[in-house]
């Protein structure tokens, strides 16, 4: 699911769901060259699971518990 908003010419906030992702850029594409102002597509994953990205790292653990164990290595 995709959502387009944008400000309508009197100010009004307005926005419309697609379905395809083509749908919803095609549409963001058509108001911006209409001059339509703050126009922003936003997205959701349904497959995603809990929050995105790690809170916090304290004493090699993640909040859920596990170990944290990647490093970056440069060779």
């Amino acid at each position: 699911m995709y959502k387009v908003y944008w400000t309508a010419s009197d100010g009004a906030a307005c926005s419309k769901d697609y379905v395809e992702m083509v749908e919803a850029l095609t549409e963001a594409n058509h108001l911006r060259t209409q001059g339509r102002a703050y126009v922003a597509m936003v997205g959701e994953n349904p497959n995603q699971m809990g929050a995105m990205g790690v809170d916090s790292v304290r004493d090699g653990q993640l909040p859920s518990g596990q170990t944290y164990t990647w490093r970056k290595r440069r060779d």
